[in-house]
């Protein structure tokens, strides 16, 4: 397997949020539901699980960043890196929470199981009144406080699509590296038959529980690209916003689950078609994105790339 499309893909994007900043946000938007679909693959493409809560991983990101940008000003432009990686390890230790209990259970028990996921979490944030509680957090003054206006207006615009492509780009690293290594042969038993594969000594558990906080991980470092540092603002009607749970499912099956290229593909002609509607249909993108979906799965179950593959063996080490 050659990486060699989809890596150069992000590479070349990340060049162009360079030469033209003023495309930078068009950019952005494109790149993250390619990043979308990219993290959620690493779990429900590699282990046909369908996971209705990695939205809460991506606010988990949004608000690790968020807090330490609103609350931790004095740490200057260190108040970056630290939130990434505050952001990072909220939404990793909410997966292994989640994924020691919930991966137990199997198929529609578990999809059902992660849907209270989002709904559970935002209402803690909004109930209890914590990171900002309902009103969200406005980060604009505070990034121009740490940052300094330039330097935050650069990172709002070029800074956060460069970072959400640098997820993309981490999520076909991780992808590669677990399909090619022992996790990823593990895991294609698991996909094939969990039962069988615990017959012969695989642990079904801890090989899911590594997808998913990876696939976690990723989420929440796309949520603080695209929201605390792109948006400068969090809400939680807009980042636990349950749309995205079917965009990035939209994203992977359109393109082709359990590859890596089907994400990028797939992340293309999603936005492509949602931004035409908009222009000479406003109002039914849901509605036309959805039936290309659905028509999609029901003649190319496989994906767009899992069909061309099928066809054309020859493409298999240049479309992963």
């Amino acid at each position: 397997m050659r990486p060699y499309i989809p890596l150069g893909t992000y590479l070349l994007l990340m060049a162009l949020a360079f030469v033209f900043p003023e495309y930078s946000k068009l950019i952005a938007s494109i790149a993250f539901f390619m990043a979308l679909g990219q993290a959620g693959n690493i779990f429900v493409g590699l282990t046909g699980y369908v996971n209705f809560g990695f939205v809460a991983f991506l606010a988990m990101g949004a608000y690790g960043l968020g807090v330490t940008v609103y609350y931790i000003t004095w740490l200057g432009i260190l108040a970056l890196p630290v939130g990434l990686l505050l952001g990072v390890g909220l939404a990793a230790a909410l997966a292994s929470v989640v994924g020691a209990i919930a991966l137990r259970l199997r198929g529609a028990y578990f999809a059902i199981a992660t849907i209270g996921v989002n709904e559970g979490v935002k209402y803690l944030i909004v109930g209890a009144n914590i990171w900002g509680g309902g009103a969200g957090l406005i980060l604009s003054s505070s990034m121009f406080r740490a940052f300094g206006r330039e330097t935050a207006l650069f990172l709002a615009n070029v800074g956060s699509t460069v970072l959400i492509l640098a997820t993309g780009l981490i999520a076909v690293v991780a992808m590669y590296l677990i399909q090619a290594g022992k996790a990823g042969y593990a895991l294609a038993a698991i996909r094939q038959d969990e039962d069988a594969a615990k017959a012969i000594g695989i642990n079904p558990t801890k090989y899911k529980l590594l997808a998913f906080i990876t696939s976690a991980s990723l989420s929440g470092l796309l949520g603080a690209a695209y929201f605390s540092l792109g948006n400068m603002q969090i809400f939680p009607e807009n980042v636990f916003f349950v749309d995205y749970i079917l965009d990035g499912l939209a994203v992977m099956f359109l393109g082709g689950a359990t590859t890596v290229t089907g994400p990028i593909i797939g992340g293309l002609i999603y936005f492509g078609v949602r931004y035409l509607v908009g222009i000479y249909l406003p109002g039914l993108q849901a509605l036309v994105t959805a039936l290309i979906v659905f028509v999609v799965v029901v003649f190319m179950p496989k994906g767009i790339v899992g069909t061309l593959i099928d066809k054309m063996p020859s493409l298999k080490s240049w479309l992963p």
